[in-house]
């Protein structure tokens, strides 16, 4: 009963009513848009880092995280690839060697990040293999070298062109070595496209003096959920005690440090917006009450309860919201739906394909993705905060006097 009391009671001004629902629904349809939207970028962030920059497990020379110094290595590092390998037969294992060098051609130099990687298991991971524009992706010839394009054209060489790496490692003697160009991306990230370059593992462990050693060697699982369970069975495994065995939220600490500085910006601005919504509820809530000052007077005078008409007051608040979050859950999916679906390209605001977070080259095509738990929660926020509203015409139902309120006082 007084459930129909409260939906006959909130259409009895049906504009105030419809604009009210209106901007319940706005308001949240905007959180499950910010919500996809947001939690579809971090995923991207995340697995753009864990390919380019680390693993769901990471194996490293122990204080490698805290200072990447190059003396830092992963000796007899096939040992670790078996070891790692065994947690998770489908998984990629990766071995990289990083460098910091010069490279020269015959017509000018740069300095550059080299990155060794082994180019099977690369090939699965890294977005480079589909950036190339000219040539091809490395293979087990470990005299090739890929470049990008801003590279390539500050080094006047094309694919094919020789190129000489140089630089200091380890030693006092300069080590160097003669690559040639089997390939050049283009990403879009003026850091990456100019300053990195990929060789193949061997000639990192090469470049280094060191057969059968790397700097880093990461495991990529097929269910990365298991991550947790994956880093200590390797911890496990590997006894070495030179070594340091790091989950990717470790590997990543300045990546998951933004993360969470984004989200709780994000949160707080939509915590914001349910609060301005409400702020409207309590006004809907409270010219309904007033409204109605009269019958509630009839009603208190007849002997209804001053409880069962706070009940019916609150009651309405809840209607309101539950309608008003429900249009705004239908409106956030559609609007959610063509940005989980299809993506959206800001590029032409970034002026580029991709940008450079925290070191991590990322698309600047962002496909959202289903947050549901958070969306529930700020559902049931929605909800709980048009309650919240109408808390306070409710009191004031309950400090009616009959008479008075008959009066219209």
């Amino acid at each position: 009963m007084l459930l129909r009391l409260a939906m006959r009671n909130l259409w009895r001004n049906g504009r105030r009513t419809a604009l009210t629902m209106a901007a319940i629904a706005f308001g949240f349809a905007l959180a499950v848009f910010t919500l996809n939207l947001t939690t579809g970028s971090y995923n991207d962030m995340i697995r753009a880092g864990i390919s380019q920059q680390a693993g769901h497990v990471v194996v490293q020379a122990e204080g490698y995280q805290a200072d990447p110094d190059d003396a830092l290595r992963v000796a007899r590092a096939s040992e670790v690839v078996t070891a790692l390998a065994a947690i998770d037969p489908g998984a990629v294992v990766t071995r990289r060697v990083n460098l910091r060098g010069l490279v020269v051609s015959p017509s000018g130099s740069v300095g550059a990040g080299v990155v060794a990687v082994d180019p099977v298991a690369e090939r699965s991971l890294s977005m480079i293999p589909d950036r190339i524009v000219d040539g091809a992706w490395l293979d087990d010839d470990d005299r090739g070298v890929l470049i990008g394009r801003a590279m390539a054209d500050r080094l006047g060489v094309g694919v094919g062109d020789k190129l000489v790496y140089m630089g200091q490692h380890g030693g006092s003697e300069v080590a160097s070595r003669l690559f040639r160009v089997k390939g050049i991306f283009r990403t879009g990230s003026a850091d990456m496209d100019g300053f990195v370059a990929f060789v193949h593992v061997h000639a990192g462990s090469e470049l280094l003096g060191a057969p059968d050693t790397v700097h880093q060697v990461a495991l990529h699982l097929t269910e990365p959920e298991r991550a947790a369970e994956a880093t200590a069975a390797a911890r496990a495994a590997l006894s070495r005690s030179e070594l340091e065995v790091l989950d990717w939220r470790a590997a990543l600490p300045e990546m998951g440090a933004m993360i969470e500085v984004d989200r709780t910006s994000n949160e707080f601005m939509l915590y914001a917006i349910t609060l301005i919504v409400a702020m409207g509820v309590v006004n809907t809530v409270l010219m309904s009450v007033l409204e109605r000052t009269r019958e509630f007077g009839v009603l208190l005078a007849i002997g209804v309860r001053r409880r069962t008409i706070a009940q019916l007051v609150l009651l309405e608040g809840f209607v309101l919201g539950v309608l008003g979050t429900g249009l705004g859950l239908l409106l956030g999916v559609a609007l959610s739906y063509p940005l989980v679906t299809y993506g959206l390209d800001f590029s032409s605001f970034m002026g580029s394909e991709a940008y450079d977070a925290g070191g991590v080259v990322i698309s600047a095509v962002i496909k959202g993705a289903w947050d549901v738990p958070r969306i529930v929660r700020f559902g049931a926020l929605s909800v709980l905060w048009t309650v919240l509203a109408a808390a306070w015409p409710a009191w004031r139902t309950s400090r009616f006097q009959p008479v008075d309120a008959m009066r219209g006082a």
